[in-house]
């Protein structure tokens, strides 16, 4: 009987911990999908695929696959491309680098090019050089924004990113 209830317990609790990993997965994707929306690339990005790279997070990956779906960034299709190695990185638009990745923003800025919208959820993503740093607070998805990375980038911005954004 004790063995069914640990049982029982167990397939809750990892329901749970799973669905609400999952919950911050398609709240970032969303972000991040807007996100294309306040950002202006140069006119030598704006030709063939808009990509949206993922490294390291396969469940956020998921997400934006389903978010992205059929969509474009203004004439450009979305694609979402989904690195597991640093070495496998190349042009991307916009990238989200997991925390557990983000000892290679530097790196990664470097492959994808000047232009790209960097993304983490590491606590110290912004001084790594990332332009976003998302982060949960009262069970509700928030973020930082550099305004100094994003010029750095090369990267115009629209100012509601700097105006919604938790620290300016």
């Amino acid at each position: 009987m004790r063995r069914f209830f640990f049982t029982l317990f167990s397939i809750i609790f990892l329901t749970n911990v799973s669905y609400g990993q999952t919950g911050v997965s398609r709240a970032q994707a969303n972000r991040i999908y807007n996100f294309t929306k306040f950002f202006d690339w140069p006119q030598t990005q704006k030709s063939g695929d808009f990509i949206i790279g993922v490294f390291g997070s396969k469940e956020l990956f998921k997400e934006l696959e389903k978010i992205t779906k059929d969509k474009k960034n203004v004439t450009q299709n979305i694609v979402v491309k989904f690195f597991n190695s640093y070495n496998n990185i190349d042009k991307c638009h916009v990238i989200f680098v997991t925390s557990l990745k983000s000892q290679y923003i530097g790196t990664v800025y470097k492959q994808t090019g000047v232009h790209c919208l960097i993304i983490s959820n590491d606590t110290k993503a912004i001084e790594k050089g990332a332009t976003i740093q998302f982060f949960i607070q009262d069970q509700k998805l928030k973020y930082d924004f550099s305004q100094e990375n994003a010029l750095n980038h090369g990267l115009k911005f629209h100012s509601k990113v700097s105006e919604m954004a938790t620290k300016k």
